[in-house]
């Protein structure tokens, strides 16, 4: 049974080895005192950052801004009416043709490109994240690890890692459940099922509350169970993943026809996200042939931009640039058809073309993050690496912390030959990602560089000892938790 592609399935068993190294060889977090009643808010983000470490470097992790702004502020939307609206999630999308989304420890959730292509409508993929939600807020992977109190610090995370492997692919969670040993880990999967029924009451609820169908989720089951019958051996991952039974569906279809009738009108961007991703599907050249029929079967906006997404794909950058223009009226001037059309003049060479487009877009739609990032990396191609400095560090003031900003602005450095500014913003850039020991490493090298004035280097001194003394903090803390767990 296929959920996950090899490169991904490789990188969540890599992770589950290293996991089940001794805790003193590798860098875990620190999950505080093992012997609390529950993990901590903070215990849980620091599992699933380092699960989210080694999962950025699958192909499979999708790193598609445009997909990756969708899905959080519908995400957002939903966790704001969900029982713990303070809870900060992150969502990102998986490269899966596979229906599927699963939760990781401290908010992080997976969505399969496969799920977004198979919604039929907003409301059924909000459905799906809801019910990941529910899995976070009401705490079930907590709960399970709550159950091996005693567990060392490696083992814990161990366990995390199996629970997201049992998710998501049965081959690697049977390596997880050999890996974490004495823990009974079938034993407590087996329990994390149990949590379903929950996650689907909370999730209706919370679907219903953020102003979406309530039938979206009963309708997105209940086609999968069907589909399930139709292919008993071939059942889609969610459902191996979320197992279905009459009774779930039953709870489902009650809760539904017992609440109010609330009907919801999809999104725009739902439906340009969807085929952004149905573009991205199979070979090509099919992608192509079915938009083709699309647009002779029903020309508007959405089948447009899935040509145009398609035909650049393929490589027909002038076809896909004609597509965009037969977009009109109010949705030309969307931020997404903004975007792709920035992406196809980029891909024709028109460097030019393309800041003048990204200047433009952004002065209509300034909050769009996906944007900002090309407005960026178009004055870069275009040889203006000094505007692309003045543009980041303007965009940084409002967007903080951001990863892809910092790596945009080492880039604009190396252009410009600042070589240890340019090593001082990848570190940041690393850094923000976990990758403490890579950004310690492009700090040394910051070091080395002769040209670099002194108010650099005085940042890049002050930035090395702060890591390091983290590191070694962090060191300390792992040494003296697998002493904890091992007595």
């Amino acid at each position: 049974m296929k959920h996950f592609t090899p490169s991904f399935r490789k990188a969540a068993v890599a992770a589950v080895l290293i996991f089940s190294q001794p805790a003193s060889a590798i860098e875990l977090p620190d999950l505080g005192e093992v012997s609390r009643a529950t993990l901590s808010e903070a215990s849980e983000d620091r599992i699933g950052r380092e699960i989210m470490r080694q999962l950025r470097d699958s192909a499979e992790y999708l790193d598609d801004p445009v997909i990756r702004e969708y899905l959080n502020d519908l995400g957002d939307r939903l966790a704001a009416a969900s029982p713990d609206p303070a809870r900060r999630f992150e969502f990102f999308p998986v490269r899966d043709a596979s229906i599927n989304a699963f939760a990781l420890p401290g908010g992080y959730i997976g969505v399969h490109t496969g799920l977004i292509s198979a919604a039929r409508n907003e409301s059924e993929l909000a459905g799906v994240l809801a019910h990941e939600i529910a899995h976070v807020t009401q705490k079930h992977i907590a709960r399970i690890v709550d159950g091996q109190k005693s567990a060392g610090l490696a083992s814990l995370v161990a366990l995390a890692v199996a629970i997201l492997a049992a998710r998501s692919n049965t081959d690697v969670a049977q390596a997880a459940i050999v890996t974490a040993q004495a823990m009974s880990v079938q034993n407590q999967l087996d329990f994390t099922r149990e949590h379903e029924r929950e996650a689907d009451r909370i999730g209706l609820r919370t679907l219903t509350d953020a102003g979406f169908s309530p039938i979206g989720m009963a309708t997105f089951f209940e086609r999968l169970q069907t589909q399930s019958r139709l292919y008993e051996n071939n059942a889609p991952a969610y459902l191996r993943t979320h197992p279905l039974n009459h009774e779930r569906i039953a709870d489902i279809q009650n809760r539904v026809a017992d609440g109010p009738y609330r009907q919801h009108v999809d999104s725009v961007e739902f439906g340009f996200i969807r085929a952004r991703v149905q573009a991205g599907e199979g070979e090509a050249a099919d992608a192509v042939r079915l938009f083709e029929a699309r647009v002779a079967e029903k020309p508007d906006a959405i089948a447009w931009y899935g040509l145009a997404r398609a035909s650049s794909r393929a490589g027909d950058h002038k076809r896909a640039a004609r597509a965009l223009a037969a977009i009109d009226g109010e949705l030309a001037g969307s931020p997404l058809v903004a975007h792709l059309a920035i992406e196809v003049a980029l891909a024709e060479g028109r460097a030019g073309d393309a800041a003048r487009l990204s200047e433009v877009a952004l002065t209509r739609h300034s909050a769009y993050r996906p944007l900002g990032y090309l407005r960026a990396r178009t004055l870069l191609r275009a040889g203006q690496p000094r505007a692309a400095l003045a543009f980041l560090s303007d965009r940084q003031r409002i967007w903080s912390a951001d990863d892809k900003l910092f790596a945009l602005q080492a880039e604009a450095h190396q252009a410009m030959g600042e070589t240890a500014r340019a090593r001082l913003a990848q570190a940041e850039a690393h850094a923000l990602n976990d990758r403490i020991g890579a950004a310690i490493e492009q700090l040394e090298m910051g070091q080395r560089v002769r040209d670099a004035d002194f108010h650099t280097q005085s940042i890049i001194d002050a930035r090395l000892r702060a890591l390091r003394e983290k590191q070694g903090k962090d060191a300390q803390n792992r040494e003296r938790k697998d002493r904890e767990g091992g007595r």
